[in-house]
């Protein structure tokens, strides 16, 4: 009877570990889902899924930028800024800790002058206000109404604990993933960067803070302001696992008009030509203007001095030239 007991006690078990399986993912049930690409919500840019972020210093456009990537998105605009928008609610949610409702709706409505939206087509866009209980009210409001886009405008203001405490750190930013992952949709954090960082190649060690917080995002983008003409904005991607090499070594180049909006120009400037002219490109331009005399190619320059291709050199001249004023007779 005992030796019963025990074969019954064993299949119950195994029947247990069987249910505690039964969500198991193998290798053999990805493969066949056939993914040959991201899915993304900005194409190339922005994944559909998961955490990213958009840093830069200060008065750089970024939360104009964010407020006119929500209100595209929810318009069901077919691109923003010359990148298609792949949408499935027409919904998005802005956390706004920094601007109130009339501050936020004034900001809208300038933007608004250039994008001409309808206000009925922004009637999936909803603005929360209040920075207490975000995870548990955004968790609410999705499951009521799913969502294509999360911005949370920013960071600092809803993370607060010290930025370099790694771990404390990951456990916020978890608890967001877990809310990306469950409500299938993409969360973009506003986050600054450090001071006089503008003076350095983009970078995500720009960002502020600890590894920790870099490290969970799918994809960071800084945007920063052009060295010689005020109009001109920079999108630089510092991090991006599943974007090709052009899109880490290039800037998006955007004008930034005096309603606050971005429009596509349709060019990429290399990182390097986004730092002010120190005496390190001094000394760069003077090597380059002499292996040029010594009758080297430019593509045979670009090699000495770590640029991608020749474009690159003839833009560093070109742009040192005219901020230094030098001219050739």
């Amino acid at each position: 009877m005992q030796g019963i007991n025990n074969e019954l006690q064993q299949i119950q078990a195994n029947l247990v570990s069987a249910a505690e399986l039964s969500d198991e993912i193998t290798g053999e049930m990805l493969l066949k889902r056939q993914i040959r690409e991201i899915p993304t919500l900005v194409e190339p840019l922005l994944p559909k899924v998961g955490l990213a972020c958009l840093a830069g210093s200060s008065d750089t456009g970024k939360s104009a930028f964010l407020r006119q990537m929500v209100m595209s998105v929810t318009a069901g605009l077919p691109s923003f800024l010359g990148m298609k928008i792949n949408v499935t609610h027409r919904c998005a949610y802005y956390i706004s800790t920094e601007d109130d409702e009339i501050a936020t709706a004034y900001l809208l409505s300038r933007q608004n002058t250039d994008l001409d939206i309808a206000p009925a087509d922004l009637k999936g866009l909803r603005f929360l206000f209040e920075s207490e209980n975000v995870v548990a009210e955004l968790d609410r409001r999705l499951t009521a109404h799913p969502a294509d886009l999360i911005v949370i405008d920013c960071f600092s203001d809803l993370y607060t604990g010290s930025m370099n405490e790694s771990n404390q750190v990951r456990l916020f930013l978890n608890q967001y993933s877990r809310l990306a992952n469950r409500h299938q949709c993409l969360i973009i954090f506003l986050h600054h960067c450090g001071k006089r960082t503008e003076n350095f190649m983009p970078s995500k060690h720009n960002l502020l803070g600890s590894q920790a917080f870099e490290a969970k995002m799918r994809l960071v983008l800084e945007l920063r302001n052009d060295v010689a003409d005020k109009t001109v904005k920079h999108l630089c991607c510092v991090k991006g696992n599943y974007l090709s090499a052009d899109y880490k070594t290039e800037s998006i180049k955007f004008r930034f008009t005096e309603n606050l909006t971005f429009m596509e120009t349709g060019e990429r400037v290399p990182f390097e030509n986004l730092v002010p002219i120190s005496t390190d490109n001094e000394t760069k331009y003077e090597y380059i203007m002499q292996l040029k005399a010594e009758g080297l190619t430019l593509d045979q320059i670009a090699q000495k001095v770590k640029y991608k291709d020749k474009s690159g050199v003839s833009k560093f001249i070109a742009r040192y030239e005219k901020m230094k004023g030098i001219t050739h007779g």
